[in-house]
């Protein structure tokens, strides 16, 4: 989306607290290939990064299973025009492993990732790769939790990996040759999703049982699937593009189960036609498709806008209250929320920052008056944005719950118009 393209912006960034800048120890990670593989690892000109390729003499690198050095939560998964296929990981305390050039990506952006979980396959996407099969590998170092280590932002930086108790990248033009990984333990599976809600907007505890469903590395989703007015948890499979839909989660069964979009899309939910049932969809580049038929059925209909761009995470909210749901952007480069009530024109009437960038963003009715606002969580805070969408004022109410590196979700448990808060670990 262009600068034109947006019709008003209003606001700055909240007066929220910043990150402490508390150096931590680095995770204790493996090289991201399966036990026993040798890889040679080069830094060319580019310390402390590294370029690998599978030895003997790179015979199997390209398409080579890729997987997690440490466990973490994936932070972004997407397609760079120069570095091609992307995965980033947060393995938290500031550090971030990034891969490049992947033939492709396993997982999407919220999965949690425990060591030894695939996470894609080794290739040469992407101009930069040089139509060279190998994998480009960073760890970063970031006090304010942004990430992307090389990739601009301001307190990143790229620090040397150790693996199996050697350091890795002191210097340009180095080479390593027959380094055996050491990822043997690991486990693509890190067991049932527990999820930890709370009808309360000021509690930092959970006010329910907790709740058992799905399995790693699924992503948590809610909404109200029959009408009842109670919002539901309910999970996203990026492995295969399915969603795994509950009116009864406590019992860890799926109703319905049906894929929905390509495998790794990205998944967000809204009621499209007003007809208090909440439908799903999913973001892949920058077209937004929403499943029309009901998710009771194996009927397939489908909506379809093109709305920001290829980076930007979907949204979808309630803006004006007439109930029905439309799509909207949180472009996380920027920590800045681009609000529609008319996507299919491609222009945001309310753009605004709030929060840190890539902070989560997340959506809900927070008072309870027929209308969505939006929301971020930094750390382990909830910030809900309580000011309209509309206007340039900005009040705002936060709530610590949970750890920083669980999973946000958020949803009306109770019926009682108000969306609270929610935490996946």
């Amino acid at each position: 989306m262009t600068a034109a393209a947006l019709t008003l912006l209003i606001g700055g960034l909240p007066n929220l607290p910043a990150h402490a800048a508390v150096s931590m120890a680095a995770p204790n990670i493996q090289l991201p290939f399966p036990c026993g593989q040798q890889w040679r690892l080069d830094t060319w000109g580019h310390a402390p990064a590294l370029d690998m390729v599978k030895e003997p003499n790179q015979q199997g690198t390209e398409g080579a299973t890729l997987i997690a050095p440490a466990s973490g939560t994936v932070n972004k998964s997407y397609y760079h025009e120069n570095a091609g296929n992307v995965i980033q990981i947060n393995h938290g305390g500031g550090y971030f492993t990034t891969y490049l050039h992947l033939q492709s990506r396993a997982v999407g952006v919220g999965a949690r990732v425990a060591q030894g979980a695939l996470i894609g396959r080794v290739g040469r996407t992407g101009p930069t790769s040089n139509n060279h099969p190998h994998l480009h590998f960073e760890l970063g170092y970031d006090s304010n939790g942004n990430g992307e280590a090389s990739w601009g932002y301001a307190g990143a930086e790229r620090v040397r990996p150790t693996f199996n108790g050697v350091t890795y990248g002191g210097a340009n033009n180095q080479t390593n040759r027959n380094v055996a990984s050491g990822n043997c333990g690991g486990s693509a599976d890190l067991g049932v999703l527990d999820f930890h809600l709370s009808d309360d907007q000021n509690s930092n505890a959970a006010t329910r049982p907790v709740i058992q469903y799905g399995n790693s590395p699924m992503v948590p989703i809610s909404g109200d699937w029959d009408g009842d007015g109670k919002d539901t948890v309910s999970a996203y499979d990026p492995t295969a593009g399915r969603f795994l839909i509950s009116d009864t989660p406590a019992g860890g069964q799926a109703q319905y189960v049906f894929r929905y979009g390509n495998a790794n899309a990205v998944p967000f939910v809204g009621d499209w036609d007003g007809d208090g049932k909440d439908n799903v969809g999913v973001r892949m580049g920058n077209v937004f498709y929403m499943r029309t038929s009901p998710v009771t059925t194996a009927t397939e209909t489908t909506e379809s806008v093109a709305y920001g761009d290829a980076p930007m995470l979907p949204l979808a909210g309630d803006w004006d209250g007439d109930g029905k749901d439309t799509v909207s952007a949180y472009d996380p480069g920027a920590g800045r929320f681009l609000i529609s009530d008319t996507p299919a024109g491609g222009q945001a009437q309310y753009v605004f920052r709030y929060g840190n960038a890539n902070a989560v963003p997340f959506v809900g009715d927070w008072d309870g008056d027929g209308k969505d606002n939006v929301g971020v969580r930094m750390g382990n805070v909830f910030y809900m944005r309580t000011s309209p969408v509309t206007t340039a004022t900005e009040t705002t109410h936060s709530v610590a719950y949970g750890d920083a590196g669980d999973l946000p979700v958020v949803g009306d448990w109770d019926g009682d118009g108000k969306d609270s808060q929610g935490i996946v670990r």
